[in-house]
């Protein structure tokens, strides 16, 4: 089930330390690191390594935090990992970040991709944008446990189905590498 939801625009992460995170990979000129210490969550978190900061933390040492770019929280579900949040910072708003992420996480990390319960208007223009990417198949299911499929088409700022309705039914949302 996909509910239409609102959020705010704007969004500054801060930023953070490399501690305890693996590294998946560089791409778009980020580095992508991972936390999965929580079995049922993925956490991904997006730095840009060229902005930094650097402070006195514990014990007077120094350190270097690196700006982040984006933070993605996945919850594992049967049929692959459904987005319960993306958001990038302000600062790098406009760049298909989200996009790029995703098929980073659909191609590198081998994930299916649910849409989350709730979308903002810009978590549904994302899945429009995605629907209209080369090497990226979006589907739908008509409930969890239906056998109906459609593959949505990209419409003017959401996807749309001819089938059933995508949002606030029980309709749940894919995406592969395709």
């Amino acid at each position: 089930m996909v509910d239409r939801i609102a959020m705010d625009k704007g969004s500054f992460l801060g930023y953070g330390n490399l501690d305890d995170l693996e590294l998946v990979g560089r791409a778009f000129g980020y580095d992508i690191y991972v936390d999965e210490t929580h079995s049922h969550e993925i956490s991904i978190l997006v730095y840009d390594r060229n902005v930094t900061k650097r402070f006195r933390g514990i014990g007077n040492k120094m350190e270097t935090r690196y700006r982040v770019v984006s933070k993605i929280l996945l919850t594992k579900e049967r049929m692959g990992c459904s987005v319960s949040m993306l958001q990038v910072d302000s600062r790098y708003k406009g760049k298909n970040l989200a996009i790029k992420i995703y098929r980073f996480l659909m191609n590198r990390m081998d994930i299916t991709l649910m849409a989350g319960t709730h979308q903002s208007a810009g978590g549904r223009y994302v899945w429009n944008k995605l629907a209209k990417t080369p090497g990226v198949v979006v589907y739908a299911k008509k409930s969890p446990y239906s056998k109906v499929f459609d593959f949505p088409k990209a419409g003017n700022r959401e996807l749309v189905s001819k089938v059933f309705d995508l949002y606030d039914s029980d309709a749940e949302i894919f995406a592969v590498a395709g």
